[in-house]
C-alpha cells in the first residue's frame, strides 16, 4: 500500500478534501480549511492519488525532556482515516503503522469506523457521542422528549425568550469566551472558533444561534454547521440566567422544529443533555499510545 507523509503545506486541498467528502465516515472536521483553523500543526498520511487521508495533529509535550505528541486539538471531536475505499483491519493497521516514530506520546480520538486492530500497542476507549435523525415531522419527534426537557421548555416560554441568527461571529466568540466552563487555554479556543465560523459562513455551511431573554439580551449562543448530512452543533453555551431558564433545551427544540423532515441529523456533539431530544448513540474511539523501545 504506498501511503507518504505529506507536511500540510505540501497537501493538495482538492484532493484532500474530495477524499474526506466521499468518505463513508466523512466529516466536517477533516477538511483542510477546517484542520488549518483548529490545529497549529498538522501533517498527514496519503494513500495513492489521495484514495485515504490520515491528518496527525501535533505539539511539543511541554517537561523536561519536550517531545512531540500526537494530540486531539479543541474544536474537533474526531478525525482518524478518511477513505473512498473500505476501511478494513489491514488498511487501518497499515495507517497506524506509518505514523511517525517521533511522535512518542499519541491520544487521539477517530471515527466509529477506525476500529482498532488487535495486536497493535494502542490502548482504544470507547466514547459515545449522540445524534438525532431530524427526517419526521416535529410532533413524532418531541414524542421521544423527556419530561425534563418539556420542563425547561415551559420555563423558556414563561421567561419569553427569542431565538435570533443575527448575532455576528465576534457576538458569539465573545459570549463563548465569558461564559464557557472550561477556561483552559481560552484565548487560543477563542480565536480558533471565530475563524471557523467565518469559514463556514464563507462557504454558507453554517448559522450563528442566538437566545435573547425579554429585554433583548444574549443569555445562550452556538454555532451550527452543515456538513455530510448532519447539522453539527459547534459550541453551545448559556450563562448562569440562561441555564436557570432553558434557554439552550429552548434553543436546540426550535432548531429541531425548523429542519424537522429534512434528510439531516442533528450531531450534538458532546452536549451533555442530548439524550433527554431522543439523540442516539453514535459511538467512536481514543486511541492513546506511550512508546516503547521495540513498538514498530
Amino acid at each position: 500500500m504506498d501511503i507518504r507523509l505529506l507536511q500540510s503545506k505540501d497537501i493538495d486541498k482538492t484532493k484532500w478534501n474530495s477524499c474526506v467528502h466521499f468518505a463513508p465516515n466523512g466529516n466536517v472536521f477533516g477538511y483542510k480549511w477546517y484542520l488549518d483553523q483548529v490545529a497549529k500543526d498538522w501533517i498527514g498520511l496519503v494513500e495513492g492519488d489521495y484514495e485515504s487521508v490520515f491528518p496527525l495533529v501535533w505539539r511539543y509535550r511541554r517537561g523536561l525532556w519536550g517531545h512531540k505528541e500526537l494530540h486531539q486539538p479543541h474544536w474537533m471531536r474526531e478525525m482518524g482515516i478518511y477513505s473512498v475505499h473500505a476501511l478494513s483491519p489491514a488498511r487501518i493497521q497499515q495507517f497506524l503503522e506509518r505514523i511517525p516514530p517521533e511522535f512518542r506520546h499519541i491520544k487521539i480520538a477517530v471515527s466509529g469506523k477506525n476500529a482498532l486492530p488487535k495486536d497493535l500497542p494502542f490502548t482504544s476507549t470507547p466514547q459515545t457521542n449522540f445524534q438525532l435523525s431530524l427526517n419526521n415531522t416535529y410532533e413524532t419527534l418531541t414524542g421521544c422528549y423527556t419530561s425534563d426537557l418539556f420542563r425547561q421548555m415551559d420555563k423558556a416560554t414563561t421567561a419569553k425568550l427569542m431565538l435570533t441568527a443575527n448575532l455576528k461571529p465576534e457576538k458569539i466568540a465573545d459570549f463563548y469566551e465569558k461564559y464557557a466552563k472550561d477556561r483552559r487555554d481560552l484565548e487560543t479556543r477563542y480565536h480558533a472558533l471565530l475563524r471557523v465560523m467565518y469559514n463556514a459562513l464563507h462557504r454558507g455551511w453554517g448559522f450563528t444561534s442566538a437566545v435573547l431573554d425579554a429585554d433583548g439580551n444574549p443569555c445562550a449562543a452556538n454555532f451550527f454547521i452543515y456538513s455530510h448530512g448532519k447539522l453539527l452543533s459547534l459550541a453551545p453555551v448559556a450563562s448562569k440566567t440562561g441555564e436557570a431558564v432553558g434557554a439552550l433545551s429552548f434553543m436546540f427544540d426550535l432548531t429541531v422544529r425548523i429542519h424537522a423532515e429534512r434528510p439531516l441529523a442533528l450531531d450534538f456533539n458532546g452536549y451533555e443533555h442530548a439524550s433527554d431530544f431522543g439523540a442516539q448513540p453514535a459511538p467512536y474511539f481514543q486511541i492513546s499510545r506511550v512508546k516503547k523501545k521495540g513498538f514498530f
